[in-house]
This record gives structure tokens, sequence and C-alpha cells, in this order.
């Protein structure tokens, strides 16, 4: 438990590096709605198209899709990291700016507190893990940068510490943010919603 700890204080860095990322590309999808390309349109009828079949599942089924889906996205992001961070910076920006063109077009549509009432409630728990795992990637990128520079970075040893508080930490927090998504955040929406 000592060595999981250690390695994610070791990390801070990179993964402050990936929040600021994903905080600025949230700012610049609202930024970019605001200025009424049809863009927020479009992601909001994608989004729709792409994960509109789930509502023929059960609420368990959905739960699964929900926990691999951000589970499968995570471990991608640790372990495609290695090519130089560049996978984990695009998959956290480029998630940042659609959920600030979504969020916004949703607020025009529902207002503000029914977006954090969608959000907040397993993205407390979900985003932190996502951009946890993002910053290991980058952290992963910057060592194999320093080994192709000479520097000798034992990076077996660097991805096995990722992988271990994946498994032990992430994936069992993510597993619980789909339980809270299924079953804890439509409670809370349609009280909102009245």
């Amino acid at each position: 438990m000592q060595n999981n700890i250690e390695y994610i204080r070791s990390s801070w860095k990179y993964i402050g590096i990936i929040s600021g990322i994903f905080i600025i590309s949230v700012i610049a999808g609202l930024f970019v709605s605001l200025k009424d390309l049809g863009l927020q349109e479009n992601y909001l009828e994608m989004f729709k198209n792409s994960f509109g079949w789930m509502k023929t599942l059960s609420p368990l089924s959905i739960m699964l899709v929900i926990f691999l889906n951000n589970a499968v996205k995570s471990l991608f992001a640790i372990v495609l990291g290695t090519g130089f961070g560049i996978v984990p910076i695009i998959f956290v920006g480029g998630n940042g700016i659609i959920l600030g063109l979504i969020a916004n077009e949703v607020s025009k549509q529902q207002g503000v507190i029914f977006v954090l009432a969608a959000l907040i409630p397993h993205g407390i728990i979900e985003i932190p893990m996502i951009l946890i795992s993002a910053g290991f990637g980058l952290r992963l990128g910057y060592f194999m940068y320093l080994s192709l520079r000479g520097e000798r970075k034992d990076m077996r040893s660097e991805l096995a510490g990722s992988l271990r508080i994946y498994m032990r930490l992430i994936m069992p927090l993510l597993f619980i943010s789909a339980m809270i998504e299924t079953f804890i955040t439509p409670a809370i929406v349609m009280w909102i919603s009245g």
C-alpha cells in the first residue's frame, strides 16, 4: 500500500499537467459552443447515437458497459502513454472539449443545475480516476523519452507500478462510479427535473 501511495505522490506533476489540460479543454469547449458553430448539436447527436442503444439494456448491463468503457479507456491512457505521452494528452484534451460542448448545450436546454446533477455524483470519482490514469501515461511517456536520450529508466518497473495502482485502486473506484452513474445519478436527475 505504501508503494502505491508513494507512486501516486511521485506522479503528481504529471497528473497536475493532465488535469490542467482537461480544465483548459473543458473551458475551450464551452467557449467554442458559445460561438454557436453548430458543433455542440452535432456532438450531442453523436453522443445520443453512440450510447442510445444502452436504453434497451438492463440496469446491471448498463453499469457493466459504463464500467468496461471507462476501465478500458483508462488502461489505454496508461499503456499507450509510452508513446511519449501523446495519447493521454489527446484523450484528455479531446474529451474535455466534447464535455464542454455538450455541457453547454444541455445547460441551455435543461439548466446548469441539471448538468451538475448529471455529472457530479459519479464524476467526482470517475474524472479523477481517468485523470490519474492519463497522468501515469504521461509519466511513462516522459520516462520513455528520457530512456531514448540515454538516461537509464526501468520502463518495465514503471509500467508495473502504474498497472498495480490501476488494478488495486482505479478499477475498483471506476466500478463504484459506474454503480453511482447507473443507480444514483438518474434518480438525482429525475428529482431535479421534477
